[in-house]
């Protein structure tokens, strides 16, 4: 008889086989956990041919359970491509990673741990950047165990060392708000399997989609949540080689990401009425309008964020991408 899975771990990656390739090597060598308990779902996101096949053959010399699943006409739906791996994953418990971020030898394992209870909850794992070149990851050869070069990198982009500034203080400060589900992000977060653990589709692009779920979970299905610091995945944060941070400069051109990160704000916010615009809407200081264009600016906008979220309401509506309000 089949030993019981009890974890399934469901990646969703883009056109990042060479950081796969590390994911797999580093769920091979988890401790505290039996390789037979473990599961692996891969929903590849309109990857190049090329990158498919490369999925492919990373997947097939692996002696764990995976799956690959593809969604080649519906790029960026994160949504829907964790909704199908949900749809067939065999675990007690899930556990959510993107295609850039690398669990540490003990984060399977303690994931099921915190779960080992009958209480329903949402962990959110730990997220710690790493801003290893590209070439550098290709580089390396399919033997080399990352993972310690990972542990002693010092991230040498300042804005990315920002950003992780960032994100710890505002992690501290949700845990410490009325709504504490702040803390869960997508990219690393774990759930039980249940009928009620899924995603809403209706977000489309980057952005929200996270939130929404533990939202929901908590507000309407008993669930709380929690922070395990100590649960550590690295983000091989390589700006431009998967979805990218739609705030960053260079992120201009990418007119029709932005739009769609406006309308799941939109979205979030009219399913959610009791959040306020403070709670949900902060980052968007760093888009203005300048006629019929979007901008991203390098520093926040001062002035009424009401206002200036309202402005970019009524320009999608005006634009006729976005239905206005009921």
């Amino acid at each position: 008889m089949a030993e019981k899975v009890r974890l399934s771990v469901l990646i969703v990656t883009h056109n990042q086989s060479h950081i796969l390739r590390f994911q797999i090597a580093a769920l091979e060598k988890q401790v505290g956990i039996r390789p037979s308990e473990l599961e692996v779902i891969v929903t590849d996101d309109a990857s190049d041919g090329h990158e498919v096949q490369q999925i492919e053959a990373i997947l097939s010399q692996t002696a764990l359970s995976s799956r690959l699943l593809q969604q080649s006409a519906d790029r960026f739906w994160a949504s829907r491509a964790r909704n199908r791996a949900i749809a067939c994953a065999r675990g007690d418990v899930l556990l959510f990673l993107d295609g850039d971020m690398i669990p540490e030898l003990d984060a399977c394992a303690k994931h099921v741990t915190r779960h080992a209870s009958l209480e329903k909850q949402i962990v959110a794992g730990n997220r710690l950047r790493k801003d290893v070149p590209a070439q550098d990851v290709e580089e390396i050869s399919p033997d080399e165990d990352l993972l310690p070069r990972l542990r002693a990198h010092e991230i040498a982009d300042p804005l990315i060392a920002r950003k992780q500034r960032d994100e710890e203080h505002r992690r501290r400060d949700f845990l410490q708000s009325h709504h504490s589900w702040r803390v869960v992000l997508s990219c690393h977060m774990s759930a039980p399997a249940a009928p009620e653990v899924f995603f809403d589709e209706q977000f489309r692009g980057w952005g929200l989609e996270d939130w929404e779920f533990a939202y929901r979970l908590t507000q309407h299905h008993g669930y709380r949540t929690s922070f395990a610091p100590e649960i550590i995945a690295y983000e091989v944060d390589q700006w431009g080689r998967g979805v990218g941070d739609l705030f960053r400069a260079e992120a201009m051109d990418r007119r029709t990401e932005i739009i769609d990160y406006l309308k799941n704000v939109f979205y979030f916010l009219d399913r959610c009425p009791v959040l306020t615009i403070e709670e949900v809407c902060e980052i968007l200081r760093r888009v203005k309008l300048e006629g019929d264009q979007l901008v991203i600016v390098p520093r926040a906008i001062d002035g009424d964020l009401r206002e200036h979220v309202e402005s970019m309401r009524r320009w999608l509506v005006e634009h006729h991408r976005f239905a206005s309000s009921p």
